[in-house]
């Protein structure tokens, strides 16, 4: 038998990128098509009817970050406009978001919210407002470019990788399981928190818990790791999770304040 040398290369390389070993991807052709991989997971999400009824989602979630515990509703619509408010010891600390002006952030205080300019801030927002509303079905013409990678073995499981390249210029790996279809986990490489370091980490989101809410099927516990120490840098479960919830017509201005304690 003869090797591609070249292209054996170029595997390891991105074997290197989405962290398997080169000879797993080799001995692991694809088998099924990116087409077959975006209808099981579009079926296993809910599918299309209930994914494309979607206008809105608010999401109440419990974060453990740094030995503490924080808490807020997280918001989103199909008009891409975002918002997230945060509570520790029962106090709204911080919030930020994209509203029609653009992406903003308020860190407490009396001072007004104001305009964020970190790289990756709007990304993060934006991206993550793509996968609470639209399904991979949709993602073509929302302007992201998915593609299919070499399958990985990660803790015996082989997942389907597929690569999507956002429209805002973020490329993430996803892993999807073979046995349930859902994206379990998600790899990027980016600045954790952009607004206060832009030092950029490889970074595993892995996903649990996936519950069905109004039709919809999503995960409700997380985790993220940094890839390079194996250190978790964060957990998350979701308290509440509302489909279409009916919001004020000013909820997402920058101007807004969130009821200043909650239980």
């Amino acid at each position: 038998m003869i090797f591609d040398e070249s292209a054996l290369s170029r595997r390891a390389m991105l074997g290197s990128i989405l962290g398997v070993s080169a000879v797993a991807c080799v001995a692991a052709p694809k088998t099924l098509t990116l087409a077959e991989i975006v209808r099981r997971n579009t079926r296993a999400r809910g599918g299309a009817a209930a994914l494309d009824r979607v206008r809105a989602v608010s999401i109440n979630v419990e974060l453990i970050e740094g030995g503490q515990t924080i808490t807020g509703p997280y918001s989103a619509n199909v008009e891409g406009l975002v918002r997230v408010d945060i509570y520790s010891g029962g106090k709204n600390v911080y919030a930020e978001g994209v509203d029609r002006a653009g992406v903003w952030r308020w860190t407490g205080g009396p001072e007004p919210a104001r305009p964020s300019t970190a790289v990756g801030a709007a990304n993060a927002l934006t991206n993550g407002a793509e996968q609470h509303l639209f399904g991979w079905h949709r993602f073509a013409e929302r302007g992201h470019k998915m593609a299919l990678m070499p399958q990985a073995l990660i803790d015996g499981v082989l997942h389907q990788v597929v690569e999507v390249h956002f429209s805002t210029g973020q490329i993430s790996y996803f892993y999807v399981d073979p046995i349930s279809w859902q994206a379990v986990r998600r790899r990027d490489e980016r600045a954790y928190h952009p607004d206060n370091d832009q030092t950029k980490q490889r970074i595993e989101s892995r996903f649990f818990d996936f519950v069905g809410v109004d039709g919809v099927v999503a995960s409700h516990r997380s985790q993220d790791v940094d890839l390079a120490t194996g250190k978790t840098l964060a957990s998350s479960r979701v308290l509440e999770r509302r489909i279409n919830p009916q919001l004020a017509a000013d909820y997402f201005d920058r101007d807004r304040r969130a009821p200043a304690t909650r239980a």
